[in-house]
Protein backbone atom coordinates (compact mmCIF):
# COMPACT_ATOMS: atom_id res chain seq x y z
CA UNK A 1 0.00 0.00 0.00
CA UNK A 2 3.12 2.54 0.10
CA UNK A 3 4.62 3.88 -3.08
CA UNK A 4 8.41 4.63 -1.80
CA UNK A 5 10.28 4.25 1.30
CA UNK A 6 13.15 6.06 3.01
CA UNK A 7 11.62 9.58 1.85
CA UNK A 8 12.61 12.71 4.24
CA UNK A 9 11.61 16.42 3.73
CA UNK A 10 14.13 19.07 4.70
CA UNK A 11 12.45 18.71 8.03
CA UNK A 12 12.35 14.87 8.20
CA UNK A 13 14.68 13.70 11.20
CA UNK A 14 14.96 10.19 10.19
CA UNK A 15 14.29 6.95 8.35
CA UNK A 16 14.83 3.73 9.92
CA UNK A 17 16.41 0.99 8.91
CA UNK A 18 14.15 -2.02 7.83
CA UNK A 19 14.11 -4.99 9.92
CA UNK A 20 13.21 -8.09 7.83
CA UNK A 21 10.57 -11.12 9.03
CA UNK A 22 10.97 -14.21 6.53
CA UNK A 23 8.51 -17.45 6.60
CA UNK A 24 8.56 -20.27 4.39
CA UNK A 25 5.45 -20.30 1.75
CA UNK A 26 6.28 -23.99 0.06
CA UNK A 27 8.85 -25.97 -0.76
CA UNK A 28 8.58 -28.62 -3.96
CA UNK A 29 11.02 -30.17 -6.21
CA UNK A 30 10.93 -29.38 -9.94
CA UNK A 31 13.19 -31.92 -11.89
CA UNK A 32 16.46 -31.04 -10.97
CA UNK A 33 15.88 -28.50 -8.06
CA UNK A 34 14.36 -28.19 -4.97
CA UNK A 35 12.00 -24.62 -5.06
CA UNK A 36 10.98 -23.08 -2.15
CA UNK A 37 9.27 -20.07 -2.05
CA UNK A 38 9.41 -17.15 0.72
CA UNK A 39 7.68 -14.55 2.49
CA UNK A 40 10.15 -12.02 3.07
CA UNK A 41 8.16 -9.01 5.65
CA UNK A 42 11.04 -5.52 6.31
CA UNK A 43 9.62 -3.32 8.30
CA UNK A 44 10.48 0.61 8.14
CA UNK A 45 9.28 4.05 8.51
CA UNK A 46 9.75 7.75 6.86
CA UNK A 47 9.16 10.80 9.00
CA UNK A 48 8.23 14.19 8.10
CA UNK A 49 8.79 17.56 10.57
CA UNK A 50 6.10 20.55 9.72
CA UNK A 51 6.43 24.15 11.28
CA UNK A 52 4.56 26.19 13.42
CA UNK A 53 4.43 30.07 14.23
CA UNK A 54 4.38 30.92 17.60
CA UNK A 55 1.62 30.91 19.77
CA UNK A 56 -0.15 29.47 16.77
CA UNK A 57 -2.09 25.88 17.02
CA UNK A 58 -3.15 26.47 12.84
CA UNK A 59 -0.81 24.84 9.66
CA UNK A 60 0.77 27.42 7.81
CA UNK A 61 1.54 25.42 4.51
CA UNK A 62 3.99 28.64 3.35
CA UNK A 63 5.77 28.41 6.58
CA UNK A 64 9.98 27.68 6.06
CA UNK A 65 10.20 24.63 4.59
CA UNK A 66 6.66 23.99 5.10
CA UNK A 67 5.10 23.64 1.15
CA UNK A 68 8.59 20.96 0.62
CA UNK A 69 8.06 18.44 3.33
CA UNK A 70 3.82 18.30 2.16
CA UNK A 71 5.05 18.16 -1.06
CA UNK A 72 7.20 15.22 -0.46
CA UNK A 73 4.62 13.57 1.96
CA UNK A 74 1.29 13.98 -0.57
CA UNK A 75 3.85 11.92 -3.05
CA UNK A 76 4.54 9.08 -0.56
CA UNK A 77 0.59 8.79 0.49
CA UNK A 78 -0.05 8.42 -3.01
CA UNK A 79 2.18 5.82 -4.04
CA UNK A 80 0.91 4.48 -0.43
CA UNK A 81 -2.25 4.19 -1.74
CA UNK A 82 -1.68 2.05 -4.96
CA UNK A 83 1.30 -0.38 -3.73
CA UNK A 84 0.00 -3.48 -2.99
CA UNK A 85 3.57 -4.90 -1.69
CA UNK A 86 3.18 -1.98 1.10
CA UNK A 87 0.85 -2.20 4.47
CA UNK A 88 1.06 0.88 6.87
CA UNK A 89 1.41 -0.33 10.44
CA UNK A 90 1.00 2.87 12.50
CA UNK A 91 0.69 6.48 11.81
CA UNK A 92 2.32 8.83 14.95
CA UNK A 93 1.46 12.51 15.35
CA UNK A 94 3.33 14.56 17.55
CA UNK A 95 3.01 18.11 17.93
CA UNK A 96 5.61 20.08 20.34
CA UNK A 97 5.90 23.38 21.83
CA UNK A 98 9.07 25.82 22.60
CA UNK A 99 9.59 26.28 26.33
CA UNK A 100 9.00 30.32 26.22
CA UNK A 101 5.88 30.65 27.94
CA UNK A 102 4.01 28.77 30.68
CA UNK A 103 4.01 25.33 30.69
CA UNK A 104 0.53 24.59 30.80
CA UNK A 105 -0.21 27.04 28.04
CA UNK A 106 2.81 25.22 25.94
CA UNK A 107 1.57 21.63 27.38
CA UNK A 108 -1.96 22.76 25.46
CA UNK A 109 -0.84 24.70 22.35
CA UNK A 110 1.52 21.37 21.92
CA UNK A 111 -1.88 19.24 21.82
CA UNK A 112 -4.12 21.69 19.93
CA UNK A 113 -0.76 21.42 16.92
CA UNK A 114 -1.29 17.54 16.99
CA UNK A 115 -4.80 17.78 16.50
CA UNK A 116 -5.04 20.17 13.80
CA UNK A 117 -2.24 18.52 11.70
CA UNK A 118 -4.25 15.00 12.47
CA UNK A 119 -7.53 17.11 11.07
CA UNK A 120 -5.51 17.82 8.06
CA UNK A 121 -4.14 14.69 6.86
CA UNK A 122 -7.68 12.95 7.65
CA UNK A 123 -8.83 15.59 5.57
CA UNK A 124 -6.86 15.28 2.61
CA UNK A 125 -5.78 11.57 3.19
CA UNK A 126 -8.53 9.70 5.35
CA UNK A 127 -5.94 8.50 7.33
CA UNK A 128 -8.07 7.92 10.55
CA UNK A 129 -10.38 5.57 8.27
CA UNK A 130 -7.67 3.59 6.76
CA UNK A 131 -4.83 3.40 9.31
CA UNK A 132 -4.62 3.13 13.20
CA UNK A 133 -3.17 6.61 14.01
CA UNK A 134 -1.81 8.40 17.36
CA UNK A 135 -1.68 11.59 18.39
CA UNK A 136 0.85 12.46 20.64
CA UNK A 137 2.29 15.99 22.07
CA UNK A 138 5.32 17.17 23.74
CA UNK A 139 5.87 20.73 25.93
CA UNK A 140 9.73 20.83 25.73
CA UNK A 141 11.26 22.65 28.58
CA UNK A 142 14.24 24.35 28.64
CA UNK A 143 17.05 21.24 29.94
CA UNK A 144 15.56 20.09 26.29
CA UNK A 145 17.01 22.83 24.81
CA UNK A 146 20.41 22.31 26.02
CA UNK A 147 21.82 20.68 23.19
CA UNK A 148 21.07 23.19 20.66
CA UNK A 149 22.61 25.79 22.48
CA UNK A 150 25.41 23.98 23.23
CA UNK A 151 26.11 23.41 19.52
CA UNK A 152 25.48 26.93 18.37
CA UNK A 153 26.85 30.16 18.64
CA UNK A 154 24.89 32.23 21.36
CA UNK A 155 26.33 34.68 23.13
CA UNK A 156 27.51 34.48 26.49
CA UNK A 157 27.23 30.59 25.37
CA UNK A 158 28.51 29.33 29.11
CA UNK A 159 26.29 31.47 31.05
CA UNK A 160 23.17 30.72 29.33
CA UNK A 161 23.82 27.14 29.96
CA UNK A 162 24.21 27.69 33.32
CA UNK A 163 20.53 29.35 33.38
CA UNK A 164 18.94 26.85 31.49
CA UNK A 165 20.65 23.84 33.25
CA UNK A 166 19.63 25.77 36.51
CA UNK A 167 16.77 24.93 39.31
CA UNK A 168 14.84 28.13 38.58
CA UNK A 169 10.94 27.51 37.65
CA UNK A 170 10.84 27.84 33.40
CA UNK A 171 9.39 31.49 34.05
CA UNK A 172 12.27 32.35 36.26
CA UNK A 173 15.07 30.82 33.38
CA UNK A 174 13.13 32.70 30.40
CA UNK A 175 13.02 36.18 32.44
CA UNK A 176 16.85 36.00 33.30
CA UNK A 177 17.54 35.04 29.55
CA UNK A 178 15.40 38.21 28.28
CA UNK A 179 17.56 40.31 30.66
CA UNK A 180 20.62 39.33 27.76
CA UNK A 181 18.91 41.16 25.01
CA UNK A 182 22.00 39.75 22.67
CA UNK A 183 21.13 36.39 24.05
CA UNK A 184 17.44 36.70 23.87
CA UNK A 185 17.41 37.56 20.29
CA UNK A 186 19.19 34.87 19.33
CA UNK A 187 17.20 32.33 21.30
CA UNK A 188 14.45 33.96 19.38
CA UNK A 189 15.12 33.44 15.83
CA UNK A 190 17.49 30.37 15.89
CA UNK A 191 16.70 28.36 18.59
CA UNK A 192 13.16 27.99 19.51
CA UNK A 193 11.42 28.19 16.40
CA UNK A 194 12.52 24.78 15.42
CA UNK A 195 10.81 23.71 18.26
CA UNK A 196 7.65 24.84 17.11
CA UNK A 197 6.15 21.69 15.44
CA UNK A 198 4.38 18.47 14.64
CA UNK A 199 6.34 15.52 13.36
CA UNK A 200 4.04 12.81 11.80
CA UNK A 201 6.06 9.39 11.54
CA UNK A 202 4.47 6.28 9.52
CA UNK A 203 5.52 3.35 9.95
CA UNK A 204 4.96 0.46 7.51
CA UNK A 205 5.65 -3.30 6.36
CA UNK A 206 7.43 -4.45 3.01
CA UNK A 207 6.01 -7.67 1.76
CA UNK A 208 7.95 -9.29 -0.90
CA UNK A 209 7.73 -13.00 -2.23
CA UNK A 210 11.07 -14.53 -3.40
CA UNK A 211 11.75 -17.87 -4.49
CA UNK A 212 15.01 -19.67 -4.33
CA UNK A 213 15.78 -22.74 -6.59
CA UNK A 214 19.00 -25.07 -5.89
CA UNK A 215 19.91 -27.69 -7.70
CA UNK A 216 19.93 -31.20 -6.58
CA UNK A 217 23.30 -33.24 -6.42
CA UNK A 218 22.40 -36.83 -7.51
CA UNK A 219 24.60 -39.59 -6.43
CA UNK A 220 27.32 -40.52 -8.98
CA UNK A 221 26.15 -43.70 -11.75
CA UNK A 222 27.89 -47.20 -10.10
CA UNK A 223 31.03 -47.55 -12.39
CA UNK A 224 30.10 -50.96 -14.89
CA UNK A 225 31.94 -54.10 -14.09
CA UNK A 226 34.82 -54.78 -15.92
CA UNK A 227 34.55 -57.38 -18.79
CA UNK A 228 36.89 -60.41 -17.90
CA UNK A 229 40.33 -60.18 -19.57
CA UNK A 230 41.20 -62.22 -22.93
CA UNK A 231 43.73 -63.31 -24.69
CA UNK A 232 41.66 -63.06 -28.18
CA UNK A 233 38.33 -63.17 -29.38
CA UNK A 234 37.27 -65.17 -32.10
CA UNK A 235 35.35 -63.23 -34.42
CA UNK A 236 34.67 -66.11 -37.28
CA UNK A 237 36.69 -69.71 -37.04
CA UNK A 238 36.66 -70.20 -41.24
CA UNK A 239 39.11 -66.76 -41.65
CA UNK A 240 42.49 -67.48 -43.20
CA UNK A 241 45.56 -65.07 -41.86
CA UNK A 242 47.22 -64.23 -39.40
CA UNK A 243 45.97 -63.64 -36.02
CA UNK A 244 47.50 -60.22 -34.69
CA UNK A 245 47.64 -59.23 -31.02
CA UNK A 246 45.92 -55.80 -30.97
CA UNK A 247 47.88 -53.46 -28.42
CA UNK A 248 46.38 -52.26 -25.64
CA UNK A 249 44.59 -48.54 -26.30
CA UNK A 250 46.32 -47.56 -22.97
CA UNK A 251 49.72 -48.17 -24.88
CA UNK A 252 48.83 -46.98 -27.84
CA UNK A 253 48.08 -43.14 -26.14
CA UNK A 254 51.43 -43.26 -23.95
CA UNK A 255 53.28 -44.27 -27.02
CA UNK A 256 51.71 -41.23 -28.73
CA UNK A 257 52.27 -39.09 -26.43
CA UNK A 258 55.89 -40.00 -26.11
CA UNK A 259 56.03 -39.15 -29.99
CA UNK A 260 54.32 -35.92 -29.84
CA UNK A 261 57.20 -35.10 -26.89
CA UNK A 262 59.79 -36.17 -28.63
CA UNK A 263 58.51 -34.33 -31.92
CA UNK A 264 58.26 -31.14 -30.22
CA UNK A 265 61.47 -31.84 -28.55
CA UNK A 266 63.04 -32.07 -32.23
CA UNK A 267 61.34 -29.15 -33.49
CA UNK A 268 62.53 -27.00 -30.39
CA UNK A 269 66.27 -27.88 -31.09
CA UNK A 270 65.88 -27.34 -34.96
CA UNK A 271 64.15 -23.83 -34.52
CA UNK A 272 66.99 -22.65 -31.14
CA UNK A 273 69.92 -24.00 -34.60
CA UNK A 274 67.89 -21.85 -36.97
CA UNK A 275 68.21 -19.00 -34.85
CA UNK A 276 72.17 -19.37 -33.26
CA UNK A 277 72.77 -19.71 -37.10
CA UNK A 278 70.96 -16.39 -38.23
CA UNK A 279 72.61 -15.04 -35.55
CA UNK A 280 76.16 -16.04 -36.85
CA UNK A 281 75.11 -15.00 -40.23
CA UNK A 282 73.64 -11.42 -38.86
CA UNK A 283 77.01 -11.03 -37.04
CA UNK A 284 79.03 -11.73 -40.30
CA UNK A 285 76.71 -9.32 -42.28
CA UNK A 286 77.78 -6.63 -39.87
CA UNK A 287 81.30 -7.30 -39.97
CA UNK A 288 81.46 -7.30 -43.43
CA UNK A 289 79.37 -4.14 -44.00
CA UNK A 290 81.57 -2.40 -41.34
CA UNK A 291 84.60 -3.29 -43.25
CA UNK A 292 83.42 -2.33 -46.01
CA UNK A 293 82.85 1.60 -44.71
CA UNK A 294 86.17 1.12 -43.68
CA UNK A 295 87.73 0.49 -47.05
CA UNK A 296 85.18 3.36 -48.81
CA UNK A 297 86.42 5.79 -46.21
CA UNK A 298 90.13 4.79 -46.41
CA UNK A 299 89.59 5.14 -50.26
CA UNK A 300 88.03 8.62 -50.12
CA UNK A 301 90.32 9.77 -47.61
CA UNK A 302 93.22 8.73 -50.17
CA UNK A 303 90.77 10.30 -53.45
CA UNK A 304 90.85 13.85 -51.45
CA UNK A 305 94.56 13.66 -50.98
CA UNK A 306 95.23 12.82 -54.24
CA UNK A 307 93.39 15.87 -55.28
CA UNK A 308 95.02 18.05 -53.42
CA UNK A 309 98.75 17.14 -54.48
CA UNK A 310 97.29 17.52 -57.89
CA UNK A 311 96.11 20.82 -57.21
CA UNK A 312 99.65 21.86 -55.76
CA UNK A 313 101.11 20.42 -59.17
CA UNK A 314 98.99 22.45 -61.40
CA UNK A 315 99.60 25.32 -59.03
CA UNK A 316 103.24 24.90 -59.13
CA UNK A 317 103.84 24.87 -62.95
CA UNK A 318 101.42 27.85 -63.06
CA UNK A 319 104.29 29.62 -61.28
CA UNK A 320 107.01 28.55 -63.62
Amino acid sequence: MLGAAGVTAQTAVKTMGPSADTVMLSDRVEGDYQVRRYLIRSMSDVDYSLHYRISVAKLNAALKGNAQALSEMNSFVEGLMQDTTRRVCEVIITGYASPDGSVSYNEKLAAQRANDFKTYVDNKYNFSKHYNVKVNSVAEDWKMTHAAIASSTIPDRSMVLDIVDGTQSPMAKEQSLKRNPAVWHYLATEILPPMRRVEVMIGYATDRVVEQRTLIKKPAPAPKPAAPAQDYVVVEENVNGVIVEMPDKGEVRKEMREETTSLKKETKAADRLAKRDARKAAKIARAQEKAAKKIAKKEAKAAKKAARATAKTYKDLEKM
